[in-house]
């Protein structure tokens, strides 16, 4: 994207994340993103689709910059993968809230469960199950898939919330997620509290 696209982009952002639902006006959106509603429709195709792309582009980010940070950091243990993952995503949220809040209104959809089936989550956790590192079985992705999103959205809230901070919240997520999947609780926390790489989400 570039720089006009990406300032519209974290303007829908903001206003899916406050608003709860889908639907934008062309003047609302303009004047959030602070650009003039003719440039908003030369760098947007359809403002009614903008929340699937909005989405789709979250995705692609969030797992692209995933993927760099373990690559750059030589993390292979499945477990480890998927500990990390868990715990910068969460951080990545208290760092961007209003991300933060789509996540939450909006992690526990079918698009976005069909997406963690489809992608490095879930090649990941069958690795893990490859390699015995998880007792869990093949074949039962969708309860897995919806346990792994359903407990890293409640930690994003928990943060967002300040019931938690965002180091506890993800440790304690990733922790019990791990030992959902088999590995033993001593692991599992050292696992979730192995030191984070330094290198952010945000690019």
């Amino acid at each position: 994207m570039n720089a006009t696209e990406r300032r519209i982009h974290d303007a829908a952002v903001r206003l899916f994340a406050e608003r709860g639902h889908t639907e934008l006006s062309v003047s609302d959106l303009a004047s959030e993103a602070g650009v003039a509603r003719g440039t908003l429709y030369r760098n947007v195709e359809s403002v009614d689709g903008l929340y699937e792309q909005v989405r789709m582009q979250l995705a692609i980010d969030v797992h692209e910059r995933v993927n760099e940070v373990m690559g750059a950091s030589g993390i292979t243990d499945p477990a480890l993968r998927l500990a990390t993952g868990i715990r910068l995503l969460v951080r990545h949220a208290h760092e961007n809230p209003a991300m933060g809040r789509f996540f939450v209104r909006f992690g526990l959809t079918d698009e976005s469960l069909r997406e963690m089936l489809s992608g490095p989550p879930l090649r990941d956790l069958n690795e893990g199950i490859d390699a015995g590192r998880y007792t869990a079985e093949r074949g039962r992705d969708l309860s897995i898939a919806s346990m792994i999103m359903g407990t890293t959205v409640a930690a994003i809230w928990m943060a967002l919330e300040g019931h938690q901070g965002w180091r506890e919240a993800s440790s304690d997520a990733a922790e019990l997620i791990l030992i959902a999947l088999g590995i033993a609780p001593g692991e599992a926390r050292a696992l979730a509290t192995t030191p984070l790489p330094s290198a952010s989400l945000t690019a």
